[in-house]
């Protein structure tokens, strides 16, 4: 979809002979009376001479035929004064204050007709003389036209769903040459293709050991160890390089030099950004799933789903838990205030979301947080509703075993070797502690304890608690507590 304005232009075209003629007029005072009669029949003949057909030809399309832009309707004369999301287009009598005028003579942005050739001088001059006559109709420019219908209920066009995004991915051939010593492979005859058309000839062959640190660069980033150049260089077999190949995919730096690829998609960091800035103690973890997945050739689908919902989908697997980072990775605010608390939520939900489309999908979907989106098919309805499925969505750290078998069984053994020991301090406390303290108590033990000169009992007396600075890592405000430790010696 186009903004309203921009269609606007489209909408209207106009003749005039002079822009300073539609100034001119523009500044008079509107008639009333029978001169006011006069104009409107005067307009009415202009609009049924040429002005309905400048804009059925150049405007109607956009603003109340096949579609409405920027909520803009000139089907009629009613929608025409009504005007769009910017609100009036015209103002009758004063073509040079009218926005329509503006931006058909690309005097105000976007420029109309959006996208297409500027109207003519003739056409401008009519358009600016017809809204100097107050703009009439003799009928609608098309009947019935496109009802703007509530933000709440409006789709896209069948035609929108053949948008780039949405369309399944195809089998290419790969293209044939008559005379080919180069092409090794089916993506080497499509490069040679591009190299022909642009009348280039392919590079020379490259010899084995620039080969090998190119592809050591190119796969895992890094140059070959001397001990592994030596190797490849003085390996004979026929598939010494598919070896090599395998060897470096097998690799963890696979891994590790092609997640980052996909951590800038994330928007992935370390730190929540903004002023503070604070460190993310635990965001490795989201960056370890990603080098995990791809060192595992982990299936698009599930490195998808399990980044969305893989607590909900695999929720005993750490892998899954590590995966939800992906929501998680934008910025955000540490330090709010209490009207900040609900915005900044939104602005987290579309953060979400707009990563997700961007990372996902091939769509700007954060663009329809505040209007029907003015190129993707995405109506704010349904950018609402795709929001409305993170809304239980919380940002949180929460401790996770990440090698669950192995605890579970060391846990068993702990358990195993436990038990005899609480069962006998259990039977302790149960037949024989209280007796014995009562015992205790009852004889001269205790005044001895805290009557000698160096007592063994030592009890902490809070002295002072007040509010302060604690200088730390970070500097933050919280509760101080200010012991101060002295015996506590009977009188």
């Amino acid at each position: 979809m186009r903004c309203i304005w921009c269609c606007v232009l489209l909408v209207m075209p106009a003749t005039m002979t002079t822009a300073a003629a539609a100034d001119t007029s523009a500044s008079e005072k509107p008639p009333s009376g029978a001169d006011h009669s006069e104009r409107v029949k005067a307009g009415t003949a202009l609009f049924r001479k040429s002005v309905r057909q400048i804009l059925v030809d150049r405007c109607l399309s956009c603003h109340g035929g096949d579609s409405l832009e920027g909520e803009f309707n000139l089907a009629t004369r009613e929608a025409l004064l009504k005007g769009g999301e910017k609100g009036p287009a015209i103002i009758p009598g004063k073509a040079g204050e009218s926005r329509l005028y503006r931006m058909i003579t690309h005097a105000e942005k976007p420029p109309m007709p959006y996208d297409e050739e500027k109207m003519a001088d003739d056409e401008i001059a009519a358009i600016a003389k017809w809204i100097d006559l107050e703009a009439p109709y003799d009928k609608p420019l098309v009947e019935g036209g496109v009802e703007l219908k509530d933000w709440t209920e409006r789709t896209i066009e069948n035609d929108a769903k053949d948008f780039w995004a949405f369309r399944p991915l195809n089998s290419a051939q790969a293209p044939e040459f008559d005379h080919d010593d180069w092409s090794q492979t089916d993506i080497d005859r499509f490069v040679l293709r591009a190299l022909q058309n642009k009348a280039i000839k392919p590079n020379d062959v490259a010899d084995r050991r620039v080969l090998i640190r190119r592809t050591y660069f190119g796969v895992i980033g890094m140059p070959p160890e001397p001990a592994d150049l030596q190797r490849l260089m003085s390996d004979q077999s026929p598939d010494w390089y598919e070896h090599m190949i395998d060897e470096l995919l097998d690799s963890r730096h696979f891994g590790e030099r092609w997640a980052r690829h996909w951590l800038d998609v994330a928007r992935f960091a370390e730190s929540h950004g903004f002023e503070q800035d604070y460190n993310r103690d635990f965001a490795y973890h989201y960056r370890d799933f990603v080098i995990k997945a791809f060192n595992m050739d982990m299936p698009y689908d599930q490195f998808v789903k399990w980044q969305l919902a893989g607590d909900e989908i695999a929720p005993d697997d750490p892998l899954a838990l590590m995966a939800t980072g992906f929501l998680g990775a934008g910025v955000f605010p540490t330090q709010l205030t209490e009207n900040e608390f609900e915005p900044a939520r939104y602005d987290e939900l579309d953060d979400m979301v707009s990563t997700m489309g961007t990372a996902m999908l091939g769509l700007t979907i954060g663009c329809a947080r505040c209007h029907d989106h003015k190129y993707d098919p995405i109506p704010a309805a349904d950018y609402y509703r795709i929001v409305s499925t993170f809304g239980q969505t919380i940002r949180s750290n929460i401790e996770v075993e990440l090698n669950s078998a192995e605890t579970k069984q060391a846990i068993a053994k702990w358990e195993t070797d436990h038990k005899p020991i609480a069962d006998q301090l259990r039977e302790f406390e149960e037949r024989e502690l209280g007796s014995r303290f009562d015992a205790w108590v009852a004889s001269d033990a205790l005044d001895e304890l805290t009557s000698s000169q160096n007592p063994e009992w030592l009890v902490l007396h809070v002295a002072n608690a007040k509010s302060g600075i604690y200088s730390g890592d970070r500097d933050e405000s919280r509760l101080r507590f200010v012991y101060f430790y002295r015996r506590h010696i009977p009188s």
